[in-house]
């Protein structure tokens, strides 16, 4: 029986196969013949899923060209989804899916390809915006956000495409000469006292346990979700998984202990979570769970963007532990040994101001120590 009312219920369910496959779905139908009208529509939707899953299967064993949306589905299943920022990796491959089409074949994606899609995503406004809350008109995105959601991706997919699946790619973009020029990386640092207070002070449980560590310890916020079994008590250190999938560790101070001891007893495998104030979205009041990616980027626009009016983004955390420990030692080699930096080059780039107020305080001693020297030298007539 392919279309049936289930004993006690009030509407219809369809069930039938298709392509070897059995597919069972509630309707919403009271009435046998809309139920009957639901199942001809979801076969034909069957039909073109089949055909779509063996077009992919068939490309990946090179008996077909693999379309653009086949490569960014599998390319999400095993690389994308467990991206630091999985959702912002969802929503460009869906721009780009969107601008070429999913039938597009990937080999036939060249240069002049690339060059009208940077054109289209940097003639955009940040998102998709016409105004500000303020009335003025909203920027366009900048270069950087058009290099990360369009170049940037369809490279790690073609990479990932040759690497991975052994694809023949010969007619790949210059990615190089598709990237637009990017304003040198704008290293803020959170300023000890107040400013540093107050953000501790409007941050909640849990998010304020994850700032302060970050804090102490200069990790990117997506290395701070950490499980209880990164953490080794006895060598008094933390492995954590930086980019590029390199394991990185750290040595644990006494701040870092003291703000994990607190933690410990809320939540049996994550260390950082919050106290759930309302019963919503499967969460209960009163219970704990484990702080997210996206939930911390939340608080922090609300919070210390919002309420507070820092122009600060969270990664100046990271760099305003390096900036007050090279100032502390002057050693530009511990620095780079705690931000995990394969290329000192790299460490020096981003904390290059600090050395140059050093020179500027030395140049300062300098001159105020030869005043007083002229000073000590002058005698009265």
């Amino acid at each position: 029986m392919s279309v049936y009312k289930p004993k006690g219920r009030e509407h219809y369910v369809v069930d039938f196969q298709c392509g070897g496959r059995r597919f069972c779905i509630s309707t919403t139908a009271t009435t046998k013949r809309a139920a009957e009208q639901i199942q001809v529509a979801e076969r034909e939707r069957a039909k073109r899923e089949i055909a779509a899953e063996r077009a992919a299967a068939a490309a990946f064993r090179g008996e077909a060209p693999l379309t653009l949306q086949a490569a960014f589905e599998r390319y999400w299943n095993e690389a994308g989804q467990h991206h630091a920022n999985s959702a912002t990796t969802f929503t460009d491959i869906g721009r780009i899916v969107g601008y070429f089409g999913g039938a597009r074949r990937l080999d036939t994606i060249t240069d002049p390809d690339v060059t009208t899609l940077v054109a289209w995503r940097r003639g955009q406004t940040v998102k998709g915006r016409i105004k500000l809350k303020d009335g003025s008109p909203a920027p366009l995105v900048a270069p950087a956000t058009v290099n990360r959601s369009t170049v940037d991706l369809l490279r790690k997919l073609f990479t990932h495409a040759r690497r991975k699946w052994k694809l023949a790619l010969p007619e790949q973009p210059d990615w190089t000469a598709h990237r637009l020029e990017e304003r040198g990386e704008l290293v803020r640092e959170i300023k000890a006292g107040a400013q540093e207070s107050a953000i501790g002070e409007r941050l909640r449980e849990g998010y304020r346990d994850l700032w302060r560590f970050a804090l102490a310890s200069g990790l990117r916020l997506a290395e701070c979700f950490l499980s209880w079994d990164q953490i080794d008590w006895e060598a008094g250190t933390i492995t954590v998984v930086q980019k590029g999938s390199r394991c990185h560790t750290i040595p644990l101070t006494r701040d870092m202990k003291a703000i994990l001891a607190s933690c410990r007893g809320h939540h049996p495998e994550h260390v950082f979570c919050y106290v759930a104030k309302r019963t919503r979205d499967e969460r209960e009041r009163g219970k704990r769970y484990p702080v997210t990616y996206e939930d911390m980027k939340s608080q922090w626009r609300r919070h210390v963007k919002g309420k507070l009016s820092l122009e600060l983004r969270f990664h100046d955390t990271r760099h305003t532990r390096a900036t007050r420990l090279l100032r502390q030692t002057g050693n530009l080699k511990a620095v780079q040994r705690l931000l995990g930096h394969a290329d000192i080059d790299t460490t020096a780039r981003f904390y290059a101001h600090v050395t140059l107020d050093d020179v500027r305080e030395a140049l300062d001693r300098d001159t105020n120590s030869r005043q007083k020297s002229r000073r000590k030298t002058v005698t009265p007539s």
